[in-house]
């Protein structure tokens, strides 16, 4: 649940992301999540990923991957060949057909993160990979978020959900977190002077990678093989079925000895 009161829904919230990433502190923020997915998304080949919300017109987050075929849905239709209508909870695809499903802080302005988590793992082929995006808790937007989400403006109205509690809920849907880590350390400044004076900030990365505006988690859907049991009351009766022909076979051989010698006796004496 929200922390103020309702959140906007999927449909609702991609207007507004996209008008809020086109100002100088969203396109800080999205400068640096495109080279968060550059370290991330070349390693990953397939045919075709879709990408679950268009935060920007402008750019494919998905353009990085090693894929054929690259789709967006979008919450409006578009001239692309790649773009389409959907709904996060439901997407119109069939199972099983992606290599790769990004969702762009769709799990953060979405009524059901949970079921957009299922959607993701019914489309993904086995082994294929779920990569999400979304905003930190744990950081200097969180606290903006708590202090300030109350007035309904996106993005500090979406739901902030820890990387942990992510993980969780793909544990759940046997995903295998791969990579998880966070991104953009400067504080929420709506100045463009300040926002680039402060980019000496990303430096202490690895010092405060968890304290990021914004993570990342790469997973991978697992496969959970069929493994062959054999009965194990077979055994033991076969065990006794090996031995019963051995004694079987020492009688026999007594009994042939016995036979064999008889004639060597002889009559018996009066």
């Amino acid at each position: 649940m929200p922390i103020f009161g309702a959140r906007p829904d999927w449909f609702m919230a991609q207007n507004e992301l996209q008008d809020w990433y086109s100002t100088n502190l969203g396109e800080s923020v999205l400068n640096e999540m495109l080279s968060a997915l550059d370290r991330l998304l070349p390693d990953i080949f397939g045919y075709q990923g879709l990408q679950v919300g268009q935060i920007s017109q402008k750019i494919n987050l998905l353009q990085s991957a090693g894929l054929h075929r690259r789709v967006v849905m979008a919450h409006g239709s578009g001239d692309a060949p790649d773009l389409f209508h959907g709904d996060a909870l439901n997407l119109p695809i069939a199972g099983d057909t992606m290599n790769l499903v990004l969702l762009p802080h769709t799990l953060d302005f979405c009524e059901n993160p949970h079921q957009a988590l299922r959607e993701a793992d019914r489309v993904l082929r086995a082994d294929g990979h779920l990569v999400i995006v979304g905003f930190n808790p744990h950081s200097l937007w969180g606290l903006r978020h708590l202090l300030g989400g109350w007035r309904g403006q996106i993005p500090w109205n979406g739901e902030f959900y820890s990387r942990w509690r992510v993980s969780e809920w793909l544990s759940v849907l046997s995903f295998r977190v791969v990579r998880s880590e966070t991104f953009y350390l400067r504080p929420p400044l709506a100045a463009g002077r300040l926002i680039r004076g402060m980019r000496f900030m990303e430096n202490a990365r690895p010092l405060l990678g968890g304290l990021g505006a914004c993570y990342v988690i790469h997973a991978r859907k697992q496969t959970i093989p069929m493994t062959l049991v054999r009965d194990s009351w077979r055994r033991p009766s076969a065990g006794l079925a090996a031995g019963s022909l051995v004694h079987r076979s020492r009688a026999q051989a007594v009994s042939k000895t016995v036979t064999d010698i008889r004639p060597m006796l002889g009559k018996p004496r009066d």
